[in-house]
């Protein structure tokens, strides 16, 4: 469950939080393709600068410190070679992002890189390590330096300069515009906020819906009894992708009420919610934010694609 939280802050912090959606590595290598390696640790070539077989090494350091657990996986040679071409793409990715910034005179903060960089420690002695001294022995197990933490961190910054430049003229009108030719987007469906039990056994869940029934507190209950850690859902509509089953039961309950127990592949469930809000219309101020966040990110999307098809890249064969 840490490490998920930490993956979570691993992704976000990357290239990939922005461009995932449109981009994968194989679609790359099938444009710019492979040629013979002339010199034998470099990998690729962005722009007359050469990516070297220990950089993504180095950044496969950064993932095992970020997600020990991962270690073991990508230890075995199938695994280990897909993340390495991943890693590649994102090495490449930056390196052409990063010329742009440059390029186009973007300031990149160092106090935010320093901000960036001390949260991610915390994070990971919190969460990870559990204490200052394992987080320093796992560096020094990976034989890896806090420098190397904050340019990861430098780099994700490279991406949000030009994302703010890509979007640079997304307006309101523009937004508001964009609404009335998708009026879906003012569609508000219906939500509850849920906690679950979940049990794997009709018998078992029975059990725990007589406590409950009794007095038991749903969260300690779901603590003690649960297979799943995840609890308490929050806030969840009738279009998220949830087991049919048990969207059903979540939103035929009013708001205080438990549910009997429901069937699904992952087992028997007990659901309580504690609000219900029905379906209804945004206001667009309500969307707003969140319609010029989409115009902006689809801008940076065309910006990043052509100067990735106008980067001279290549790629050595190993």
């Amino acid at each position: 469950m840490r490490e998920k939280k930490m993956r979570e802050k691993l992704k976000r912090f990357t290239v990939y939080f922005l461009i995932i959606a449109f981009l994968l590595s194989t679609v790359l290598s099938a444009i710019y393709g492979c040629g013979e390696n002339p010199e034998k640790s470099a990998v690729a070539e962005v722009c007359g600068e050469k990516i070297y077989e220990k950089d993504i090494e180095e950044f496969l350091k950064l993932v095992y410190l970020y997600m020990p657990s991962s270690q073991e996986t990508y230890s075995r040679e199938e695994y280990r070679k897909f993340l390495k071409e991943e890693i590649l793409w994102y090495l490449i990715e930056n390196k052409v992002i990063e010329r742009e910034v440059n390029k186009l005179g973007l300031f990149v903060d160092e106090e935010k890189v320093e901000q960036y960089f001390l949260q991610a420690r915390e994070e990971l002695v919190r969460d990870i390590y559990g204490s200052e001294e394992n987080y320093v022995a796992r560096i020094k197990e990976l034989g890896i330096s806090e420098e190397a933490i904050k340019n990861f961190h430098r780099s994700s910054l490279f991406t949000e300069a030009l994302y703010e430049y890509a979007g640079r003229d997304v307006t309101e009108e523009e937004a508001r515009k964009y609404v009335e030719e998708n009026p879906h987007f003012l569609e508000k469906p219906a939500r509850v906020y849920a906690f679950h039990i979940l049990l794997d056994d009709r018998e078992k869940a029975q059990e725990v819906l007589e406590l409950l029934k009794e007095g038991a507190d749903f969260m300690e209950a779901g603590q003690k009894y649960s297979l799943d850690n995840h609890v308490e859902l929050g806030m969840i509509s009738a279009k998220d992708m949830f087991d049919p089953a048990f969207l059903e039961a979540a939103f035929t309950l009013e708001p205080g009420e438990i549910s009997a127990p429901v069937e699904t592949a992952y087992g028997y469930h007990l659901i309580k919610i504690t609000e219900k809000e029905e379906q209804g219309v945004f206001a667009f101020e309500e969307i707003k934010e969140e319609i010029i966040s989409k115009l902006k990110s689809e801008s940076f999307q065309r910006y990043f694609q052509k100067i990735m098809e106008e980067a001279e890249i290549e790629t050595y064969g190993s």
